[in-house]
């Protein structure tokens, strides 16, 4: 079935080209990358790449193009028409090769026309998607509900048809990860309809589906970072997001990332500025995380999953330098299993288990630090965070975040053990204890 030809009752929420191409335009900033797993997923809300483009014009030209193919409604043959000479012209057409900038690796890139269909069908596909999304977001009082729909043909993934015809609330957290595409030219699609629609799709027989598919989750490591993400069974890794949900927060995610892979204060630097001049990030990175920590609650058991949470003041890194106390980087993790023992602990080192509605907000709860103090004599060095929570009782959070933590992780499918600043336990102290010289050293802020 054709895409424009809609089942009977069924209401679209209107896309605005205006909408598609805005998202596009979010992504401004050019990402050079060796293969496509070095910009992951919700990454790509933010950051436009092209695997195997090292080259910052060659981006350039692609995300350029791109634009105008998505503001003009081209198909493919005129976009491989204007673009195929400028890459020709540029010395990038063909098997070109291409030099890892960590490692020193080499590999071929071959772009041919096959690749460009490629290059062209995802990021038109995850445009217009993103654009959907807004539209739905605008028109959700009048159709609160998401029908997913697959092209119910022949080439219809056996994964993905199970999902036609599901129709759940818009702020269903099931269109977080499943929210189309859902991996490598997948052509499915989702679309707002109302109450009548619905009504209507029975009627004549249509497949409706209002219980969410049980999800089941797949544990994939990126080969090139490291980086642990659960993924649902039939979605592509790098696919698991909705390209129109929490820009914000995947940026945060993605340079958190990478700050976990540079020196302590660039990172820490990067970050500290990223979140003054986006504000938005730390709400909505805090809803974020939330949500991992309720399906991780919800589990009930540690599967190996890490999630970052926000990264250690550059003032602190300084302070923490001249102490000859330096992390291998700025960023902050927290672990599924340490999650699940704070919750399972009612009491931790002297004080009593914050409650989760507290826990679940880790990410702002950083930001709103009144105090650092190092831990003496702590192995692995241990940095305390000393927040406010508004209380009148005299107890303040103390988060225990755990320096260089020796985490086992696999990377490209090896067991190791990976420095990681771990936030190990939160929880309700009297902050008169925290004011001990023999235990801690005041490096940042005021008790």
């Amino acid at each position: 079935m054709p895409l424009t030809a809609l089942p009977p009752g069924f209401k679209l929420g209107v896309l605005e080209p205006r909408d598609a191409i805005a998202a596009f335009q979010r992504r401004a900033l050019l990402e050079p990358s060796f293969r496509w797993q070095d910009v992951f997923q919700e990454e790509h809300a933010r950051a436009f790449a092209v695997a195997g483009v090292m080259r910052l014009d060659v981006l350039q030209l692609f995300q350029q193009q791109l634009q105008v193919a998505l503001a003009e409604g081209q198909r493919f043959e005129q976009f491989a028409k204007e673009m195929m000479p400028r890459l020709v012209g540029a010395g990038f057409w063909g098997d070109v090769k291409v030099t890892d900038p960590e490692s020193g690796d080499t590999r071929l890139a071959r772009f041919d026309r096959r690749r460009l269909g490629l290059i062209f069908d995802v990021n038109l596909r995850q445009s217009q998607a993103a654009g959907r999304w807004a539209g739905i977001e605008r028109a959700k009082a009048r159709f609160p509900f998401i029908m997913y729909r697959t092209m119910r043909d022949e080439r219809v993934r056996a994964s993905h048809r199970p999902w036609d015809g599901v129709v759940l609330p818009v702020d269903h957290e099931w269109w977080h990860t499943h929210y189309p595409p859902n991996g490598w030219r997948c052509r499915c699609t989702a679309f707002g309809i109302d109450e009548r629609g619905i009504d209507r799709m029975r009627a004549k027989g249509l497949p409706v589906k209002t219980v969410a598919p049980e999800t089941r989750w797949i544990t994939y490591v990126n080969p090139r970072t490291g980086q642990i993400a659960p993924v649902p069974h039939g979605i592509d890794p790098g696919f698991a997001y909705n390209p129109g949900q929490q820009r914000d927060a995947a940026f945060f995610d993605a340079m958190l990332d990478k700050a976990a892979r540079s020196s302590p204060l660039a990172g820490a630097s990067v970050v500290a500025q990223a979140t003054a001049d986006h504000q938005a990030m730390v709400a909505q990175a805090t809803g974020r995380f939330g949500d991992w920590a309720t399906r991780v609650i919800a589990a009930g058991q540690a599967r190996g999953e890490m999630q970052y949470v926000g990264a250690i003041a550059p003032a602190a890194v300084r302070a923490m330098a001249l102490r000859e106390v330096e992390p291998a980087s700025a960023a902050i993790a927290v672990r599924d299993q340490d999650l699940l023992h704070t919750l399972r602990s009612s009491k931790i080192a002297g004080g009593r288990a914050v409650d989760l509605a507290t826990l679940m907000r880790l990410p702002e709860l950083l930001v709103r630090a009144s105090a650092l103090l190092l831990e003496k004599g702590a192995k692995p060095p241990a940095l305390v965070y000393v927040i406010d929570l508004g209380g009148t009782d005299g107890k303040a959070a103390k988060l225990v975040v755990l320096l260089d933590y020796q985490a086992a992780r696999r990377v490209a499918g090896k067991k190791m053990a990976l420095p990681l600043n771990l936030a190990r336990t939160i929880s309700l102290v009297d902050r008169t204890a925290l004011t001990d010289a023999a235990r801690y050293e005041l490096i940042w802020g005021r008790l």
